[in-house]
Formats: structure tokens, C-alpha cells, sequence
């Protein structure tokens, strides 16, 4: 059976496409298209008519590469920070399943992050270390501390990218004035984030999603990305860290390995990636391709063996 699931995030929307059986599920195809429905409208709390049009266009490419495998049995949506928080959401979601035939639902800020975690333990072999998920998105960022077995703490944070970057309009390059507000925001409405550490100890830091691909494609250019996970060496993001930080967008955008979609954002999310490095202590970095949509996937997965039991 195929299936198809599109993340519709606030900035891109990603799809997985996957081949299910008894025996497991293959990844077939992965694609991630910018939307941006986001952008003019986060802040406000609601889609603009720009939000559903640049929607549209991004489903419209997605769905004829869907069509050029030959269609699937299953195509399910999942939406996320920019489309749960809008007044409009109801009739975006309707516009979707309307034109589209696409089931989808607006999760829930804990949900995302519970899908999160799962789509993680995915990715890479975990052992009986406690870790900390971060996953940098437009609209929020998602933090899960656990272990390969449980979920001890998560939490939803309303300041993604490009909610940030809306509210906090930065020079470019960014000042260090700007750079400074920036971190204090974050510093002091991720409190409880601190205290959680305090409490449950992680060692290991895994980032998914969003940024973190970027970063990973921006420090190891040679990279294929056929591994779904990599370890981070805590040095070359930080030299990384500083470069970024200094850069006009023109640089950023020549930068090898620079994705188009993420020129504008990554230096507040390497900012933000800076910051929880600092302030965990954590030295062992890894970087996992698997988040969201793996997570819904693998929960298919086990709803498909439960109906053949």
C-alpha cells in the first residue's frame, strides 16, 4: 500500500511518500517544497490569501509527483504552527481536503512533538542515554526530552523563524545588539526548558528537521544524505555559528550547501541552536533528516499490523 504524507509546515511543506507492507514500510520518494503561508499573517494570527495561494502551488507539485509514481492509496496531511493558530484554519484545512482529497488534521503543539520523537527514534540507534530533540520550525520549536523508550518532558515553543524574524526584524548582517535581544528572548521563555535539563540530565543533543538540515548540509558539503542521521562536531558548528552571524544574505546564499529556502532564517536559527548548546553544556551533537512526517509514518506502520493481526 502507498502512502503519501505531507508535512505543511509554516515555511515548507515536506512529503513522504512510502510503500507499506507487512514486512515494514520503504521510503520511496522525499520532497519539500517553500510555502511560506506563514509569512505576513503568523504574527496576526491568521492565513492570508497569499498563505492559500502559495499553498496551492506547493500541493499542485507535490501532487504531480505523487501522479508521476502512479498515485497512492493513502495521502494524508498534517499542518502544524502557522495553520493550528489562525482564526482561518478551518477553511484552509477545507481548501485542502476540498481541491486536494487530502485528509488532513491541525495538530496539536504536544502532538507534534510526540510525532517528532517518534519520527527521531527512526533515524539513528539509540542506546540508554537520556537526549534533548530540539526541532527548529517557522512557527514554533518543538524541545522532547527522552530516552529510546519514553518521553519524560516536551514542550511547544511559539517562536519559530519566521515568527521570530516578523516580530524581531533583524539588520543585515544582524547587530549585536539584535543578536542579543534575540538570545535573551529566547533565554527567558524557555525557563522551564532550563529546569527540565536540570532535572532529567541529557547528554545527547539531537536536532531534526528545518535548520538542523541545513546546518548539517552547510558544515559537511560532501554529503550525500543518504544516512537519515550524522554526528554534529560541536567545533564546526560553531565556526559556523560566527560565520553565519557576520553574513549578509549574499554571502549566505553563495555558501555551498546553502539551501534557497532556509537563506533567510538560519541565522536566527543557528542563533537559537547556539544558545541551547551553551546553556545545556551538551557536547555530543547529532543531527537527524527524520522528524514529523517519519513519526506519523511509523504510527501508520503500526495501525497497518494491528488491522492484519
Amino acid at each position: 500500500m502507498k502512502v503519501a504524507i505531507l508535512d505543511m509546515g509554516t515555511n515548507v511543506f515536506n512529503l513522504l511518500i512510502t510503500d507499506v507492507s507487512e514486512d515494514g514500510y520503504e521510503i520511496l520518494k522525499v520532497l519539500k517544497v517553500p510555502s511560506k503561508i506563514g509569512e505576513g499573517g503568523i504574527t496576526k494570527g491568521i492565513l492570508t490569501q497569499t498563505a492559500f495561494d502559495s499553498a496551492r502551488i506547493a500541493i499542485g507539485e507535490l501532487k504531480s509527483a505523487i501522479n508521476e509514481m502512479g498515485g497512492v492509496e493513502s495521502f494524508r496531511g498534517i499542518a502544524t504552527s502557522a495553520v493550528r493558530d489562525a482564526a482561518n484554519s478551518a477553511d484552509f484545512l477545507s481548501m485542502v481536503n476540498r481541491e486536494f482529497g487530502i485528509e488532513a488534521e491541525a495538530i496539536s503543539g504536544n502532538r507534534e512533538a510526540e510525532l517528532i520523537y517518534k519520527g527521531v527514534r527512526e533515524s539513528m540507534l539509540l542506546y540508554n542515554e537520556v537526549f534533548l530533540i530540539m526541532d527548529i520550525g517557522g512557527g514554533s520549536n518543538e524541545f522532547i526530552i527522552a530516552d529510546k523508550y519514553q518521553i519524560y518532558w516536551k514542550r511547544s515553543y511559539n517562536m519559530g523563524v519566521v515568527r521570530l524574524r516578523e516580530m524581531f526584524p533583524p539588520s543585515d548582517p544582524i547587530s549585536e545588539k539584535e543578536l542579543t535581544h534575540l538570545e535573551r528572548y529566547y533565554d527567558e521563555n524557555m525557563s522551564d526548558l532550563w529546569e527540565a535539563v536540570g532535572r532529567y540530565k541529557p547528554t545527547l543533543l539531537i536536532g531534526c528537521s528545518g535548520s538542523f538540515d541545513t546546518l548539517r548540509e552547510l558544515i559537511y558539503t560532501e554529503d550525500d544524505g543518504t544516512v537519515p542521521s550524522m554526528e554534529i562536531e560541536k567545533e564546526k558548528f560553531i565556526s559556523l555559528h560566527n560565520k553565519l552571524i557576520r553574513s549578509v544574505r549574499e554571502e549566505r546564499a553563495a555558501m555551498p550547501g546553502m539551501s534557497p529556502i532556509r537563506v533567510d532564517y538560519i541565522v536566527i536559527g543557528s542563533i537559537l541552536v547556539n544558545l541551547v548548546i551553551e546553556k545545556t553544556a551538551i557536547t555530543d551533537i547529532h543531527q537527524s533528516s527524520y522528524s514529523l512526517k517519519e513519526g506519523y509514518m511509523a504510527e501508520i506502520y503500526e495501525s497497518f499490523l494491528q488491522k492484519k493481526l
